[in-house]
């Protein structure tokens, strides 16, 4: 079983470290895709990579909110330690202060968003007027246009049509989930720099993922997402992850469960791509 889930190592001696981040109403979620790792056997044979030779930590749960000051500061230790960061927040929007600690040292950074939805200028009736809409689930993305920097979308379709008109005026990159595309027309999309990967597990079909925020019929299938993140990994530099959407339900358990082998997944791309890590068995090819 994953030892990422059963026995992490320490902090000190991480390569990478996950963050469990709590707010909202879903706050078990994280906890939830940590738990389902235990299910899972480590190997990945499609890339020949065992996760188990990874030194990978936990951090206790993080309780945050807006504007998830907590959540940058512990990506900023990560980074600081050389280590790569792993959000599992219970909102997406706590991705924010993850971002906001790398775009520190990154300056040139790019954002992947994979997700049903555009999560931009919500319809009105979808928003609190005594909240800051910007750091909701259904806005989160507009902080990234307000602070330029680029971003890829993949799997959308859902969002308002006053989202659309202004993701067509902005000439931003969508890579719609009704429509035929490859993995390596994703990586040409994005620009040549440093990349936060958002993966938001409503971006797969809810045959797969049923406990997600507001699921949207006609989601990526499970091999069209997991080529699409290996091609991002073997041709950019992922300096972070951010890996959530799930939400707590009768139909939590399987959607997590996942979610911990897409994390199992995007773990051993890390190890294939970033830390340059030898197969251990020949990649089963497909």
């Amino acid at each position: 079983m994953a030892q990422w889930s059963l026995h992490p190592c320490s902090q000190s001696s991480a390569r990478v470290v996950l963050i469990p981040t709590a707010f909202g109403p879903d706050t078990q979620a994280p906890l939830a895709i940590l738990n389902a790792g235990a299910e899972l056997c480590a190997f990945e044979p499609r890339l020949g990579i065992d996760v188990d030779q990874l030194a990978v930590a936990q951090l206790p749960g993080l309780v945050d909110e807006p504007p998830y000051g907590m959540c940058e500061a512990a990506v900023t230790q990560a980074w600081r330690r050389q280590q790569w960061p792993v959000l599992l927040p219970s909102v997406l929007a706590a991705t924010w202060g993850a971002i906001r600690a790398l775009w520190k040292h990154y300056l040139a950074l790019s954002v992947v968003h994979c997700s049903a939805h555009a999560n931009l200028m919500p319809p009105l009736e979808m928003t609190q007027p005594d909240q800051d809409g910007s750091y909701g689930n259904g806005a989160w993305v507009e902080l990234l246009y307000q602070h330029r920097l680029p971003v890829v979308h993949v799997g959308l379709r859902s969002g308002s049509a006053r989202a659309y008109a202004w993701l067509k005026d902005h000439h931003s990159p969508i890579f719609w989930a009704q429509e035929a595309w490859e993995p390596q027309q994703v990586v040409k999309a994005v620009p040549e720099q440093p990349v936060f990967l958002v993966v938001d597990c409503s971006v797969l079909d809810p045959s797969l993922a049923p406990a997600v925020h507001h699921p949207e019929p006609g989601g990526l299938s499970w091999f069209q997402l997991l080529q699409t993140c290996e091609a991002i990994f073997a041709a950019r530099p992922v300096v972070g992850l951010s890996l959530g959407g799930v939400v707590v339900g009768s139909a939590t358990r399987p959607t997590a469960r996942v979610a911990a082998r897409l994390l199992n997944w995007l773990l051993a791309c890390y190890g294939l791509y970033s830390l340059k890590l030898a197969p251990s068995f020949e990649r089963l090819e497909t």
